[in-house]
């Protein structure tokens, strides 16, 4: 857990770098004071849906697929619900929010399952 906390700081770090130089230099007109809290939201997320998912992985092996698609599912979800209220209850910055929203989403969910498949890989040798 501690290499994946690193790791997931390191990528928030570097996703952080690349957004404030793109706000302000490219993309100035669109940005937006919620597009730094929507970092935090999905580095405190990613880790703690992370660190959910190595105790259920140590703890049930043989339920481990279906809690595993169970919380993917929850999460997916209360991604959308959150991602609907916010574009519903602020429709003049809703496409930004949405797309930061889905870029965000695509950079944690695709790190997020590239170190938990790895941690799967050499908890099965």
């Amino acid at each position: 857990m501690k290499r994946f906390f690193i790791q997931s700081t390191s990528l928030t770090i570097v996703v952080l770098i690349l957004g404030a130089t793109v706000y302000s230099t490219l993309l100035k007109s669109f940005y937006n004071v919620i597009l730094p809290i929507l970092l935090i939201f999905f580095y405190v997320a990613t880790n703690l849906v992370h660190a959910l998912l190595l105790k259920i992985a140590v703890k049930s092996g043989t339920k481990f697929t279906s809690q595993y698609m169970a919380i993917s599912f929850i999460k997916m979800f209360f991604y959308l619900a959150l991602a609907v209220v916010y574009a519903l209850l602020n429709r003049e910055y809703a496409k930004i929010f949405l797309v930061n929203f889905l870029v965000l989403y695509a950079i944690y969910t695709t790190f997020e399952v590239m170190q938990f498949s790895k941690f799967v890989r050499q908890k099965n040798t």
